[in-house]
């Protein structure tokens, strides 16, 4: 099972920002929405795991 953790999530954003941008240019206003909604939740996942690796300040 792949480890899920900031990096992953930021690479995986990435790439569905490439998608994003290229269904724009395509016209294709469906496959945006869609992959909108998809990247919205993974922006949320990745502040969730950023919070939750935070160190206490001593």
């Amino acid at each position: 099972m792949k480890k899920i953790d900031a990096a992953y999530l930021s690479k995986k954003i990435n790439q569905l920002n490439k998608k994003i941008h290229r269904a724009k240019k395509q016209g294709n206003e469906n496959k945006v929405w869609w992959r909108k909604m998809k990247f919205d939740k993974l922006i949320s996942k990745l502040k969730g795991s950023e919070g939750l690796n935070k160190k206490p300040k001593p």
